[in-house]
C-alpha cells in the first residue's frame, strides 16, 4: 500500500535502512527493508509506540511532533502521522535529518490519504 511512497523517500535518501508506519498500539501497519539492520525491529516499532503513547497520554503537544535520536551506527526518527500512526525510520548516522523531512514533507498528503 505504501511501498511505492517508501520507495520514493528512501530513493533520495539512500542511507536509509528501513521505513515503516505503526500504530501507537504498537501493532506495524508496513515497512519496507532496504537494509536489514542489526536490530529487531519489530520489537523497535513496539517500543517506540509505547514511547509515542506516553506522550500523547502528558498532552506534551497537539501538534505533530518528530523525534530524533542517534546510537552509535543508527539514526531513528520518527513522525507523528496522525493520532493513530506514527512514521518511523531507521537509518546510518549520517543521513541529513533534514533532507528527509523535505522529501517526507512532499508524500506526507499521500500517506494519509492511504491511512
Amino acid at each position: 500500500m505504501f511501498k511505492t511512497i517508501f520507495n520514493d523517500i528512501q530513493a533520495r535518501n539512500p542511507e536509509i535502512y528501513l521505513i515503516g508506519i505503526w500504530g501507537k498500539d504498537g501493532l506495524e501497519l508496513e515497512k519496507a527493508v532496504y537494509l536489514p539492520p542489526d536490530a529487531d525491529t519489530d520489537l523497535l516499532g513496539a517500543e517506540l509506540a509505547e514511547v509515542v503513547g506516553k506522550l500523547d497520554n502528558l498532552e506534551v503537544t497537539s501538534a505533530d511532533f518528530h523525534i530524533e535520536y542517534i546510537s552509535g551506527k543508527f539514526k531513528i526518527m520518527v513522525h507523528s502521522l496522525n493520532s493513530g500512526y506514527f512514521l518511523l525510520f531507521l537509518s546510518g548516522p549520517n543521513l541529513i535529518s533534514g533532507k528527509l523531512n523535505y522529501y517526507l514533507n512532499l508524500k506526507k498528503d499521500n500517506i494519509l490519504a492511504l491511512l
